[in-house]
């Protein structure tokens, strides 16, 4: 078990070390890198519960809360900073942000009964 996570270590700093060669080659554009660090992010989150949960009599279950906490704090954070003013009302990704924030309410109200 512990080669098979050594094993996916290396490949994944193989893979940050092959992509920052090529940046610096100009192989590969840099609009692309806040995508791939969101795909870092979440990857170290889930990491994280995984962790939490390994000693958990039930590791889905806290897993499975330790990112609907997170979820919570970063719509927490997020509504506060925008109306606050410390996070502007001018990004582009608001409308997306929006949409899914919606669609996450109506499918919570759906699965749970528990409307906003």
């Amino acid at each position: 078990m512990a080669d098979s996570v050594q094993a996916e270590l290396t490949r994944l700093r193989l893979i940050v070390e092959d992509l920052g060669a090529r940046l610096e080659a100009g192989e590969v554009s840099p609009e692309g890198l806040p995508e791939f660090k969101s795909v870092l992010d979440e990857m170290r989150l889930r990491t994280w519960a995984l962790l939490t949960a390994a000693g958990s009599q039930d590791p889905r279950g806290t897993a499975d809360r330790f990112r609907l906490r997170r979820a919570a704090e970063l719509c927490r954070s997020l509504t506060h900073e925008l109306s606050s003013g410390r996070l502007g009302a001018g990004y582009p990704e608001w409308p997306e942000v929006q949409a899914y924030a919606t669609q996450l309410s109506a499918t919570i109200a759906e699965r749970t009964g528990h409307a906003a």
